[in-house]
């Protein structure tokens, strides 16, 4: 085996060991009551499930050549480990049933790595010069922003980051179809790319555009995942510094020199804040949940896509969406939206085969996307993407797509390529 494989399998262990200790020697004791706990559960559980999280590394490379793949490590480090290390903790029997759902998405993930081997699609790109795309994009974030404050008006409520509980169901409260969208929009994609265009094109106004706007949704809607996007996106991008070379090496570093870090912090100042915003809600919950999702909807009626765009048509069987079914069930908070990741929504609506149909066209999505990118340059592509996808970790496939701005994405990359401005740009950068 190669040294760079064993340093990747060396950092994907540190991995997994960091999460099962932040589980047992953090979260749970502080978390018990919120369905967080510790069932103990025997060495051969841990072993096996050990295993099998580390199973993708058979097939993996360090590099990354396509945003398929860049999504691919999002969804295998913060979907696939914590969703099949965690269930052991919470379950009685962790080899029981779960253990095929394990195995399900083990071989989605290998389905979506397969993408990128695929032939490219050819694309024929309409002729259109950037700045007109970019004065397009700036009218379209102008009506949002109007749509946005006359809605909710101007608030600058940067609270503490632990206390923004009142401020999410003040903005459940107020936000409407058109405003929903506004706000997921500007934060999951509009900007995302003027602070990578910004980065990009060393374009200050775009920086501070891209950064401010997503501080000023935060004050609206108390979601800690945008107050950290910027960052979140910078990471990433220094994790593309060379194209793609050795991204899951410095990616996965990262990612364990944050989750470390935050254990130190707590340790030091005796408390749990830090494990809980970047480990319970970012890692941890997405494992938890699908245990629910899957124990909730084996024994109960399957959704069939009845509470999406298709409820017209179709019967829904409950009398709450399945995220505050699930708060309710589990969590006795009926005010609790549970969200979770892309194939525990699969199986709470069409069981296995869900997970196989919601794969397949997550695939395609992927692939129509990857050929897009084809003639862009690596970075401006995944990080375009990078919002959207980190969606879903705890949204449904539906949402992510129309709501989340993977459809937009799609749209805004395919726009851009026409002309290869980043390319040079970056190339310049690197000299």
């Amino acid at each position: 085996m190669k040294v760079s494989k064993l340093y990747l399998l060396g950092l994907v262990m540190t991995y997994i060991i960091g999460l099962k200790w932040g589980y047992t020697d953090f979260i749970s004791p502080s978390f018990t009551y919120f369905g967080y706990i510790n069932l103990n559960p025997g060495i051969g559980a841990q072993v096996i499930s050990f295993i099998l999280a580390l199973t993708p590394l058979i097939y993996v490379s360090k590099d990354v050549k396509t945003p398929s793949q860049v999504v691919f490590w999002l969804l295998y480090t913060m979907v696939l480990i914590p969703a099949i290390i965690i269930p052991d903790y919470i379950r009685v029997e962790p080899l029981d049933q779960i253990l095929w759902l394990k195995l399900a998405i083990l071989l989605a993930l290998f389905m979506i790595y397969s993408v990128s081997y695929l032939q490219p699609l050819q694309i024929a790109f309409i002729q259109m010069r950037t700045q007109t795309v970019l004065i397009g994009l700036l009218f379209v974030w102008c009506i949002q922003w109007g749509i946005i404050l006359r809605t909710f008006g101007l608030q600058l409520h940067f609270t503490e980051v632990d206390d923004v509980y009142d401020l999410r169901e003040q903005y459940r409260s107020q936000v409407n179809r058109f405003s929903g969208y506004a706000v997921n929009w500007q934060s999951k994609i509009i900007h995302t790319f003027m602070l990578v265009w910004g980065v990009l094109n060393r374009n200050k106004i775009f920086i501070i555009l891209g950064i401010v706007g997503q501080l000023l949704i935060f004050s609206i809607t108390g979601h800690k995942s945008i107050l950290l996007s910027s960052v979140f996106v910078l990471g990433l991008l220094f994790c593309l510094r060379k194209e793609g070379h050795n991204f899951a090496t410095v990616f996965l570093f990262g990612l364990n020199t944050l989750m470390y870090s935050t254990f130190l912090l707590d340790s030091w100042l005796m408390t749990t804040e830090f494990t809980s915003i970047f480990v319970r809600r970012m890692l941890v919950t997405p494992g938890l949940l699908l245990s629910y999702y899957f124990d909730f909807f084996s024994a109960n009626e399957k959704i069939h896509l009845a509470h999406s765009i298709f409820s017209s048509f179709l019967n829904y069987p409950y009398d709450q969406l399945p995220a505050f079914l699930i708060g309710e069930h589990y969590f006795k908070r009926p005010d609790l939206a549970a969200n979770a990741n892309v194939w525990a929504d699969a199986y709470a609506n069409f069981g296995y085969a869900g997970i196989g149909v919601f794969t397949l066209v997550l695939c395609g999505v992927l692939y129509l996307y990857d050929s897009i990118s084809t003639k862009h340059s690596l970075r401006f592509s995944a990080l375009l993407i990078a919002m959207p996808a980190w969606s879903l970790v705890d949204t449904s496939f539906i949402t992510a797509i129309l709501t989340h701005g993977i459809l937009l994405a799609i749209i805004l990359n395919y726009l851009m390529n026409s002309q290869r401005k980043v390319d040079f740009v970056e190339k310049s950068i690197g000299n």
